[in-house]
């Protein structure tokens, strides 16, 4: 398995919290590490045209264009819109509306990049619909997510229920919720594998929790408005005739533990979080 320059650096990371902070601060995160070694992989930018989906402030956006794309972000927050043009005022930057619509013409963006963005979409199928059409044939989907169904969370959390409170969305906040959802997340994924079709089954988004747990790097995924898994979303672009180059585990930005970031990469797609999914428009 090829190991990308940013899983290699992020050994480094993990030595020392306080460089990883201030890569943080600085508009760091590990998502972008995965997402840029993959488009370094498939792909050279040779100028042509990127879409950050999603953009927020718009630090991967300038990544974007350092690396010699000719970046656009867009996000359906007016202000991170307004903040991301106060940051990179050389760069485009466009606010969505409301619906799955992406106001661009089809076969336009060599590359698309959506970190964490897709479970915060009410529409996925839409969506990922949108982006492989405003794909060129041949052009890149990276995108990475949290899985949301992964057994791994409600394990984890009973397993460290007297040494934290929480250990994130769809983890449970006693033993007994635990394992309610371990039982859950294990048929839905044995569900996920025996059928031909996505399901992206809605969830109830939690934006008091989202709020007070951002600052322990998981708090964004409390307002994750379905049950975002890799299973729906692979086979959702397949339907669309995109060709899966990547679809594993990635370290996460709020773990500290470099065992538990080694045991995402060779984890099963299906069981690991968060995920990096890289895709190529056949047609």
């Amino acid at each position: 398995m090829n190991t990308t320059i940013s899983e290699q650096s992020y050994h480094f990371y993990n030595q020392s919290a306080s460089y990883l902070q201030r890569l943080e601060q600085a508009g760091w995160r590990p998502e972008y590490g995965a997402v840029l070694g993959a488009l370094k992989q498939y792909q050279q930018p040779l100028d042509g045209a990127a879409l950050d989906y999603g953009c927020g402030v718009g630090d991967l956006t300038a990544i974007l264009a350092r690396t010699g794309y000719r970046a656009l972000g867009a996000d359906i927050s007016l202000p991170f819109v307004r903040s991301a043009q106060e940051r990179h005022p050389a760069l485009p930057f466009v606010a969505l509306g409301a619906g799955p619509t992406i106001p661009f013409g089809a076969d336009r963006f060599w590359a698309v990049t959506a970190i964490n963005t897709i479970e915060h979409v009410a529409t996925p199928a839409q969506t990922l619909r949108e982006l492989h059409r405003v794909l060129i044939p041949g052009g890149l989907l990276a995108m990475t997510f949290p899985n949301l169904t992964t057994p791994l969370r409600p394990l984890k959390r009973f397993a460290a229920r007297r040494r934290r409170a929480r250990y994130g969305p769809e983890s449970g906040d006693s033993a007994g919720e635990a394992l309610t959802l371990l039982a859950r997340n294990s048929a839905l994924l044995l569900k996920s594998r025996l059928s031909s079709q996505p399901q992206f089954r809605p969830r109830q988004p939690d934006f008091v929790n989202a709020e007070r747990y951002r600052q322990l790097g998981y708090g964004a995924d409390y307002d994750a408005v379905w049950l975002c898994n890799p299973w729906d979303i692979a086979l959702h672009l397949e339907g669309l005739g995109m060709h899966i180059l990547q679809l594993r585990g990635i370290p996460g930005a709020a773990e500290r533990s470099a065992m538990i970031n080694r045991l995402r990469r060779v984890l099963p797609a299906a069981i690991s979080s968060p995920i990096l999914l890289v895709a190529r428009k056949t047609f």
